[in-house]
C-alpha cells in the first residue's frame, strides 16, 4: 500500500534536558555533512544529532528563545549567538566549539548589557556593505525594538546600534521589497523603510500593508510570483481563528500596493511559519503548525495539525496536505535534516510541563504498519471493564471476551455468556488444559444503569462447557472487601507452583482497602482462602513478570513462601496500566507506565507516558524514568512483538471519559528506534475512538496478528484492528 504522504513521527526526546525549552534551531554545527538540533531553555543549551541519535550539552544557562548561527570563528565550523541571563542580567552570547567538541563550547560575551529579552534575531546585510550584521528583536517589559550587531573581523570587536523604529509583533523578516538594494523589515502588518541616509541614521518609515490583520503575526519574504518582486506571507498567531494569506508586491514607481491573497482564516494557535521555494518546478511551499495549547489558555486544541500549503502557478491556488492531525508542535522548522533532498518537520512539543519532547516527522513513501478496522460489536449494552482474548469454544483459535460476552474467531458472531456481569481474566483454574474464566456477578441491589455499583460483591469462575450452546459451569471463588476490581492477574504464585489470584480495587486510594490474594484450593470447584496481598494502596493495573507481581508503582518480589516484599518504584506517578519489557536490552525486566489525569472541568490535561528502567538492587528507589511521549490518558496498554522482528512493540490507546464519541482519542503502536529505548517511533492505528483498558494485541490466527479495543465513554463499540506490516503487504 503505497501512501507517498505518509509521515513517520520520530521522538527523538520524550522530554529534552533543558527545562522551559523553546529555543529550537537546525544546522550542521561542526562542518561534517550531518545536521544537529539545536535546543535550549532556562537550564541549558543542547545538540541532538538526529541521524545517529547522540545528545550533547553546549552551555548550562538561563536561554531566551532567539537562537542563529553563523560561520566567524571557522568557516567549517557554526558559532551560535542566544541572549542569556546570568545574576539578573540579559547578556548577548556567541558559543565557540572548542578542540573538544563535543564538549562544553567556549562561551565569549558580546553584549553585557543587552536590553530585554530576544525573540527573534538572523544574520542580514543591513547596512549594504557587503558584510552581514546580527539584527535582534527585543521585548523589555513590553517595549519592543531592533539591535544590530556589526562585527570587525580586524580587532573581532561588535558595536551596536538600536534602530528607531516603532514595532507590534514579536517576529520581522527582511528583504528588499522595493528593488532599490537596500533591506526593508517586515514587523506584524507593517513594513519599513530606513532613512535615506541609511538604516542607523534615522527613523524608519512606517507602512501598513496588512490593515485586517491583528499585531501578533509571523511573515516571510518570498518572490511568489517569480517577477523579482519580494511578495510577503502572514499569519496571524497564537489564534483560535487565525489568518493566512501572501500580499503580492505591485511597484509602480517609488511606491508599493500590495494585493492580498487570502489562503486559510481558521488555524489554531498556529506559531509555526517558513516558506520555502523550489526553483526547479516553480512551486511554493507554505508550512505552518498548530499547537495543542496556547500558554497559560487551558482550552486544549485537540485537532493541531501540521499543514502545507502549495502552489504550482504562482500562488493563483493551494494544494493543502497535512502532515500530522492530532499531534502538532511549537517553534516548527521545515528542514531537511537528513541531507537526503527532502524537507522533514522538527518540532518541540509544549503542553504545560517544563520539559517538552523533540519530535521529527519525515516523509515515506509507506507505513510500517497497516491497520484495517471493524466492528466486532456496535451495540454492546453494558460498560465492560476488560476486554481480552481467550480460546473460549476450545477450537485452538483465540476468541474475544468482553464483559458478559464472547465474539468467536473468525466470523466474530456475538455469544452471551450467562448468569455473569463482568469477565476479569482467564487461566486454565482446573488443569484439563482448557481456558476457564474469572468474573464478577452482578449486584442485584443496585440499578441497572449504575455501572460501578453492579460489580461490587462476589467472585466466580466458570467453565465453559458448551459455550456456543450457552452452557457453563460456575464455582464460587469469594466476596471481595473493595467496591470492584480493577485490576487482576493469576498465576502459580503460591509454593509448589498452586495457583493463586491477586486483585486491587477501584476504591483502594479513597477507601484504603488494598489488594488482596485469594488461594486456589486443592477442590478447585470449593470457595478459595482469601487474605492481604500487600499493604498498600493501590488500583489499578497489575502484571506478572515471573513469579512476581507488578503494579504501576510497586514490585512485589515472591518471596516463595505465599508471601510478597514490597518495593516502591515510583509513587509520584498516577499510574494506570502497564507493561513488562527489556527495553534497554540489559537482561531485566522493565517497565512501562500509562499515566491518568481525569482534569477538572471535562478537559483532560497531558500526562507523560513513561518507562522504568529496573536497577540492579530491586529496592533502589526511585527507579530511572525515561519519557517516550507526552500525550493524554493511557488508560489501554500492551507489550507484543506485532511484527515479528523479535522486539516488542508498545500498543497504547487514549481515555477520555466525558465526551462520548467525540473524544479525539487515538490508538498507538510506538516502536524502539534505538537499543536503549530513548528514542521512539510513533504509528498511529486509528484516531477516532476511546480507549480503556484496551489496545490488547493477539494472534488471530498463525502468523496473523489484530489489536482489539473498547472505551468507557464509547461503551457500545468493540473494535478490531488487523496488523499488516509493510513485508507483509509486499
Amino acid at each position: 500500500m503505497l501512501n507517498n504522504n505518509f509521515w513517520e513521527l520520530t521522538i527523538l526526546a520524550g522530554e529534552v534536558d533543558a527545562l522551559d525549552a523553546n529555543t529550537l534551531l537546525a544546522v550542521d554545527v561542526d562542518g561534517d555533512g550531518r545536521q544537529e538540533i539545536i535546543v535550549g531553555g532556562s537550564s541549558s543549551l543542547l545538540w541532538y544529532r538526529p541521524d545517529t541519535f547522540e545528545k550533547g550539552l553546549i552551555a548550562n544557562g538561563h536561554f531566551f528563545e532567539a537562537i542563529t548561527f553563523a560561520y566567524i570563528s571557522n568557516e567549517n565550523k557554526a558559532d551560535l549567538f542566544v541572549v542569556g541571563n546570568e545574576n539578573n542580567n540579559n547578556l548577548l552570547y556567541q558559543f565557540k566549539q572548542n578542540t573538544d567538541y563535543p564538549v562544553l563550547w567556549d562561551k565569549h560575551v558580546i553584549d553585557p548589557t543587552f536590553n530585554g529579552h530576544a525573540t527573534k534575531m538572523l544574520f542580514a546585510d543591513m547596512d549594504s556593505d557587503g558584510e552581514d550584521e546580527l539584527i535582534i528583536l527585543f521585548n523589555n517589559g513590553g517595549i519592543l525594538g531592533l539591535t544590530v550587531y556589526k562585527h570587525n573581523a580586524l580587532t573581532n570587536q561588535w558595536s551596536k546600534n538600536i534602530l528607531d523604529i516603532d514595532l507590534i509583533s514579536d517576529d520581522f523578516s527582511v528583504g528588499d521589497l522595493d528593488g532599490d538594494g537596500k533591506l526593508e523589515i517586515v514587523c506584524g502588518p507593517d513594513w519599513f523603510k530606513p532613512a535615506n541616509n541609511g538604516p542607523y541614521s534615522g527613523k524608519w518609515e512606517k507602512n501598513i500593508f496588512a490593515p485586517s490583520f491583528r499585531e501578533k503575526c509571523k511573515t516571510f519574504i518570498v518572490d511568489i510570483t517569480a517577477t523579482n518582486r519580494a511578495d510577503i506571507v502572514i499569519m496571524e498567531t497564537d489564534c483560535m481563528d487565525g489568518s493566512l494569506s501572501w500580499f503580492e508586491n505591485q511597484i509602480e514607481g517609488a511606491d508599493i500596493s500590495w494585493i492580498e491573497h487570502p489562503i486559510s482564516d481558521h488555524l489554531v494557535y498556529s506559531n509555526s511559519l517558513d516558506v520555502k521555494c523550489d526553483a526547479k518546478t516553480g512551486k511554493t511551499i507554505i508550512f505552518t503548525a498548530e499547537k495543542e495549547t496556547c500558554g497559560t489558555d487551558e482550552r486544549y486544541n485537540p485537532d493541531a495539525k501540521l499543514l502545507t500549503y502549495t502552489s504550482a502557478d504562482k500562488g493563483l491556488s493551494w494544494k493543502i496536505d497535512t502532515i500530522s492531525h492530532g499531534e502538532g508542535a511549537y517553534k516548527a522548522l521545515y528542514h531537511d535534516v537528513d541531507n537526503d533532498g527532502e524537507f522533514e518537520v522538527i518540532g518541540l512539543g509544549r503542553y504545560h510541563f517544563t520539559n517538552p519532547k523533540l519530535q521529527i516527522w519525515k516523509r515515506l513513501n509507506e507505513p510500517l504498519f497497516c491497520f484495517k478496522h471493524s466492528f466486532l460489536d456496535r451495540n454492546k449494552q453494558d460498560l465492560a471493564v476488560e476486554i481480552l482474548s481467550a480460546d473460549v469454544d476450545g477450537d485452538g483459535k483465540q476468541d474475544v471476551v468482553c464483559g458478559s460476552f464472547w465474539y468467536k474467531n473468525p466470523t466474530w458472531e456475538r455469544y452471551p455468556i450467562p448468569g455473569i456481569y463482568q469477565i476479569i481474566s482467564s487461566y486454565d483454574i482446573d488443569g484439563d488444559g482448557r481456558e476457564e474464566f474469572i468474573a464478577m456477578k452482578r449486584d442485584s441491589r443496585y440499578p441497572d444503569n449504575d455501572y460501578m455499583a453492579l460489580m461490587s460483591g462476589e467472585l466466580w469462575w466458570i467453565k465453559p462447557n458448551d459455550p456456543l450452546q450457552q452452557k457453563w459451569e460456575e464455582h464460587y471463588i469469594g466476596k471481595i472487601n473493595g467496591d470492584w476490581v480493577h485490576g487482576n492477574v493469576i498465576a502459580p504464585l503460591l509454593p509448589g507452583g498452586a495457583l493463586a489470584l491477586v486483585v486491587c480495587y477501584h476504591d483502594s486510594l479513597y477507601n484504603g482497602n488494598p489488594p488482596e490474594i485469594f488461594e486456589l484450593p486443592p477442590d478447585p470447584t470449593q470457595p478459595w482462602d482469601k487474605r492481604l496481598f500487600a499493604p498498600v494502596k493501590y488500583n489499578e493495573h497489575l502484571v506478572i513478570s515471573d513469579k512476581d507481581v507488578v503494579s504501576g508503582n510497586y514490585w512485589f518480589s515472591n518471596k516463595n513462601d505465599g508471601t510478597f516484599n514490597v518495593h516502591p518504584m515510583d509513587l509520584t506517578s498516577t499510574a494506570a496500566r502497564i507493561g513488562i519489557s527489556d527495553i534497554n536490552g540489559d537482561g531485566k525486566p522493565d517497565v512501562i507506565v500509562g499515566q491518568k489525569n481525569m482534569g477538572e472541568n471535562g478537559i483532560v490535561p497531558f500526562c507523560h507516558f513513561f518507562w522504568m528502567e529496573k536497577p540492579t538492587n530491586i529496592s533502589s528507589y526511585p527507579w530511572k524514568r525515561h519519557v517516550i511521549d507526552i500525550t493524554r490518558n493511557i488508560l489501554s496498554l500492551c507489550v507484543a512483538d506485532i511484527d515479528g522482528d523479535g522486539i516488542d512493540e508498545i500498543i497504547a490507546g487514549k481515555h477520555d471519559p466525558y465526551r462520548p464519541y467525540n473524544s479525539r482519542c487515538r490508538l498507538f503502536v510506538y516502536k524502539k528506534a534505538d537499543l536503549e529505548g530513548k528514542v521512539w517511533r510513533r504509528y498511529i492505528v486509528d484516531n477516532r475512538f476511546e480507549h480503556h483498558v484496551g489496545g490488547i494485541a493477539f494472534e488471530i490466527d498463525k502468523g496473523s496478528y489484530g489489536i482489539i479495543s473498547h472505551g468507557w465513554a464509547d461503551k457500545k463499540y468493540i473494535h478490531l484492528w488487523e496488523i499488516i506490516t509493510a513485508n507483509q503487504e509486499k
